[in-house]
């Protein structure tokens, strides 16, 4: 952080009121904006959020530190064929006349009244709801900065489209186009418009700067009061992994599965002691279910079904190595510039780090800074890796990484916050 920054986040007088545009928001999932909101205001600002709901209970602590959000249902009900036809209702009415933005607009318009707001910060992974903080920040002649924690074209495949239009192949993959080139034209348009865009990583910074000027890099983190070391001994020897996969593309476990399975065949490695373990989803356990079967492993692999955010830190300390799972970076079919929260927390708790497949990019390189781990790009590297730590664990009942701490800190959720109220403070006139 410059100095100049940091004059300017400790040189507010009053608290301003900032208006926060989500197309999720916590106690669901996307933890970046309830993060923002736990430590904005120690910083002057106070966050008012608008959100989709979005019927998840993971993150449910933080949103106690935004008592004012107001949450619109678009597609849940009680009955599951009229959600079906909502869901229906509501796609080709946004598809076609901007419905989401449209009804989130006046719902915002009338706080931006009620309140006196300085700045407008919309946070999403595609596009909504960019369109509607665009349309408010023109409206009522306020900043706006536009955060993307995804992009699309990060992805390998149409992962940022969560739903399948039809189960035939190819007419769902030109609608997919179809919807993707739309949403890349909409998002461009808002970018150049923006006062400043934060995005996630390097990549996505190199990226973005192609549509919009004032890109600045803002990195995913950990929460430093929730995420510590503890030492923890375990009678097992846990790799864990907590999040989706979305597809084996995009996430992919096979150079472990193949490791582990080399490990069995030569007796250095036994189920009841070693264990992968997978806090994750149901579409993701059959993916992973099909995979172990294929490398002759299922017995060593066990799924679980996510918990909230408060159980993570003591599920990652009773670990042996936190996996991380990725694919290598290079060209349009593989992801690109993917860091995604885990990797700051799993650094945290100061366990090794298990990143596979190698990314070549933007993980390897934080990996290597911080000292938290390996990226392994070939087989003969987890297996090495694996029965290092799976000794060390056999000797002291738990394993511990020696990670650079002054690197790792600067990744803490409350820097995040501070970079934040410096970019706000100078769009903001005094």
């Amino acid at each position: 952080m410059t100095q100049n920054t940091q004059i300017c986040v400790n040189d507010y007088r009053i608290i301003k009121k900032i208006l926060i545009l989500c197309d999720i928001f916590p106690p669901a999932f996307a933890p970046r904006m309830g993060y923002l909101c736990k430590y904005l205001p120690g910083l002057g600002w106070e966050p008012i959020v608008i959100s989709e709901y979005i019927p998840q209970n993971i993150f449910r602590e933080l949103s106690t530190y935004c008592p004012n959000t107001t949450f619109i249902n678009y597609y849940q009900h009680n009955h599951a064929v009229v959600r079906t036809f909502k869901y229906a209702f509501v796609f080709l009415a946004d598809f076609f006349f901007g419905y989401k933005d449209r009804m989130m607009t006046k719902i915002a318009q009338r706080q931006i009244k009620s309140h006196n707001i300085s700045l407008i910060l919309t946070s999403s992974h595609r596009f909504f709801p960019l369109r509607t903080a665009h349309t408010l920040s023109q409206k009522n002649n306020l900043p706006l900065v536009v955060d993307l924690r995804d992009i699309i074209e990060q992805f390998p495949g149409n992962e940022h489209i969560s739903k399948k239009f039809t189960d035939r192949v190819w007419l769902n993959r030109i609608l997919a186009g179809i919807l993707t080139k739309k949403l890349l034209r909409q998002r461009n348009f808002v970018l150049k418009d923006a006062d400043a865009v934060t995005t996630v990583s390097p990549w996505h910074v190199a990226m973005l700067k192609q549509f919009a000027t004032n890109v600045q890099l803002v990195y995913n983190g950990f929460d430093p009061e929730l995420f510590v070391h503890k030492k923890i001994i375990n009678s097992e020897f846990k790799i864990t992994y907590t999040g989706r996969l979305m597809s084996a593309g995009l996430r992919d476990p096979s150079l472990l599965f193949e490791a582990v399975s080399n490990l069995h065949a030569s007796n250095q490695i036994e189920p009841l002691t070693f264990r992968i373990q997978f806090y994750t989803d149901d579409e993701s356990v059959k993916i992973l279910s099909s995979m172990a079967a294929q490398y002759h492993i299922s017995k060593y692999v066990d799924c679980f079904d996510y918990v909230s955010n408060q159980k993570i830190p003591d599920i990652l300390n009773e670990s042996s190595v936190l996996l991380l799972l990725t694919n290598k970076s290079n060209g349009d079919k593989t992801p690109q510039g993917i860091m995604t929260t885990k990797i700051f927390e799993y650094m945290a708790v100061e366990k090794p780090v298990l990143c596979v497949r190698n990314d070549e990019g933007c993980l390897e390189e934080t990996i290597r800074e911080t000292r938290s781990g390996i990226a392994a790009g070939q087989v003969e590297q987890v297996e090495l890796f694996l029965m290092e730590k799976y000794a060390e664990w056999k000797q002291t009942g738990y394993t511990h990484q020696k990670v650079d701490r002054q690197k790792v800190g600067q990744f803490s959720r409350s820097e995040q916050a501070k970079q934040y109220a410096g970019i706000f403070q100078r769009l903001v006139k005094t």
